[in-house]
């Protein structure tokens, strides 16, 4: 009677280190886990902070200034002025609040409208004009020095 229930109790106390050593084992891959995302949250932290570093850097003024006195010719920058702000009841009307034209799709194919055939006339002669000729960008001599323009990457 007490080997029987000698055996009983080796299997339960083995029974019990398994089932303990597999609890043991899959909280340590979950820490595994969590140690992997922790690491993930933290690059990505510092790259957060990294871009803001650089947007920092890239949007100072005196760099700022420095880049308009060398693109101001090209680009031909003005300073805003404070009239060329607008407050939104300033903006136009939505597109759905615009009254709905005359003249409709099949007046102008047909051409029945004259004000529709005047402006195609003068679309053709538009057209017939030579086209003005676009600005190209002149070529700069010589690379631009990083420490000039801000530039974090040698």
């Amino acid at each position: 009677m007490l080997r029987t229930f000698d055996i009983v109790l080796v299997l339960v106390m083995t029974a019990t280190a398994v089932v303990t050593y597999t609890i043991k084992h899959r909280a340590d891959e979950k820490l595994a886990q969590v140690r992997k995302i922790d690491s993930e949250i933290k690059l990505e932290k510092d790259t957060i902070d990294l871009l803001r570093a650089d947007w920092a850097l890239l949007t100072q003024p005196n760099r700022l200034d420095h880049l308009i006195g060398v693109y101001g010719s090209e680009l031909a920058l003005q300073p805003t002025q404070p009239t060329q702000l607008a407050m939104p009841k300033e903006l136009p009307m939505l597109r759905s609040q615009l009254p709905q034209p005359s003249t409709t799709i099949e007046d102008i194919i047909a051409g029945n409208n004259p004000e529709v055939a005047a402006a195609l006339k003068g679309v053709a002669a538009a057209k017939a004009k030579p086209a003005s000729k676009v600005p190209v960008p002149v070529a700069r001599n010589g690379a631009l020095d990083p420490k000039t323009t801000g530039s974090v990457k040698h």
